[in-house]
């Protein structure tokens, strides 16, 4: 059974997955989604047209948390416990907002950090980020596997694409990236060389 990890090479939802398949048999298909040759090929596996997708023998299996799971399970890797699961969707919805207002500044869309919806947040980031230095800080994220990775690549990428300023981070979460800099693939997946 053949497996290909297809998206973004600077995606960090992408790169978590390379480093959790970093030791599997899999290969990596770079796709540019912002331009018309990789849109083209987006579309025409996924009707939801995001990444990253898994093809499995050429079935796409849609969403980060879904291939987290077959890998897991093909694997027999632990299962998360529920404050694993927990970190991960507070890392992913951080993530996620801050990808949301990356593009819309990307494609020159205003973003009014005085409206509401921006005030609202402004404040869900900052809780959210005091929560995974907390986290960090109790040890809960010790261990290299996939819920490090998923904070891993969303400090890694917020800091490259100027989404938090380093001031913004926690200095918890500035050790923990200085842990893990070293990690098996981190290098070799680094945004900054692959942009």
């Amino acid at each position: 059974m053949s497996l290909t990890l297809i998206g973004s090479a600077t995606s960090p939802y992408v790169r978590r997955l390379r480093l959790y398949l970093q030791d599997a048999p899999y290969t990596f298909e770079p796709l540019n989604i912002l331009d018309a040759e990789g849109d083209a090929r987006l579309t025409k596996i996924s009707p939801i047209k995001r990444i990253p997708l898994l093809l499995i023998d050429n079935n796409p299996l849609f969403e980060s948390r879904v291939i987290f799971s077959y890998i897991q399970k093909r694997f027999g890797r632990h299962e998360l416990s529920l404050d694993e699961e927990n970190l991960i969707s507070a890392a992913d919805a951080l993530l996620d907002q801050l990808i949301q207002i990356y593009l819309m500044r990307r494609f020159d869309h205003p973003v009014d950090l005085s409206n509401a919806y921006f005030a609202r947040f402004a404040s869900r980031k900052k809780e959210t980020l005091q929560f995974l230095a907390s986290a960090v800080s109790l040890g809960k994220l010790h261990n290299w596997d996939y819920p490090a990775m998923s904070l891993y690549t969303l400090l890694d990428w917020a800091l490259f694409r100027e989404m938090l300023t380093k001031e913004e981070v926690p200095q918890a979460l500035h050790k923990f990236l200085a842990e893990h800099h070293g990690q098996p693939e981190v290098a070799g997946t680094d945004p900054r060389t692959l942009a």
